[in-house]
This record gives structure tokens, sequence and C-alpha cells, in this order.
């Protein structure tokens, strides 16, 4: 199964809220609401993208602390219940989005249950690469701004 229009938009929501970047985020929910993705909808996507960041910062402090000697209990990733397709979606999405491998491991082997397609991932890929790139290049337009204002 291919994605469609609004799955593509509610992943790319999620991407953008993973990779920090607002104008992503703003254009993505406006399309998503175009191609009749609901509140409830966009809201989840919203929702699944934070987990996976969160888990994500969680997975890196306790790695992070690990190294220094810190004797910790990894928690890991975790879905809160069996995900629909559109939150695995999303979560693989999200994952690539903070570049965090194990995340992504972890979410990619689950996906498998929701009936993600090695067409699905690729699409997945593209669209996180563009959207990084994009939240990138905000961030050093802004500093490019700044700089000259500084330099002033």
């Amino acid at each position: 199964m291919t994605m469609n229009l609004k799955e593509k938009e509610l992943v790319a929501i999620g991407i953008s809220v993973a990779a920090g970047c607002k104008p992503c985020t703003d254009y993505h929910v406006t399309v998503a609401r175009k191609a009749r993705a609901t509140g409830d909808e966009i809201r989840q996507a919203i929702n699944d993208a934070v987990v996976v960041r969160r888990s994500t910062v969680d997975l890196i402090e306790d790695h992070a602390l690990t190294l220094i000697g810190e004797d910790l209990e990894v928690i890991g990733c975790t879905f809160s219940s069996e995900p629909s397709r559109i939150t695995a979606l999303v979560s693989v999405g999200s994952a690539i989005a903070v570049n965090c491998v194990s995340s992504l491991e972890y979410y990619l082997a689950e996906a498998e249950v929701s009936g993600m397609t090695e067409d699905d991932i690729r699409q997945i890929v593209d669209l996180a690469a563009f959207i990084k790139q994009r939240a990138a290049s905000h961030v050093e337009r802004y500093m490019s701004m700044t700089e000259k204002k500084i330099a002033a």
C-alpha cells in the first residue's frame, strides 16, 4: 500500500515537529487540512512525533551518562499501544528527523506489523531528508541575518 496525500502530510507534520521546524510545521498542517486530515489525526501525528523526540532525548541522555560511569536502567522506545499505520509511519519519519538510529531500528521493526512497505520507507526517507534540509536552511538564513545585524 502506497501512502496517500493525507498520510504523507501527517508524516510530514511528524517529521517537521520532530525536527523542530516551525515553518515546515505551518506548511504541512495547512496542506494536511486541505488533504482532509482531521484535527484529531493532526493532533495524533504531533503527539507521535513528540513521543519519539522525547524518547530519543532520554536514550541519548542515558547513553551519555553511562559513558561517565552512571549505572542506569535504559528504558528505550515504546508505543503506547498497538501502533496504527499512521503512528508507525510518523514514528519512523520522526526517528529519522531526530537522527536516532536506536529509535529508527525500533520503529522500523514495529512498522512491519502495521503493513509498512519498502516504498513507504523510501518515501519517508526522502520526505525526512527534504524537511531536515529545509529546517537547516531556515536556521542558516536566520543566522546570516543575525550576523549582518551584529556586523552593522
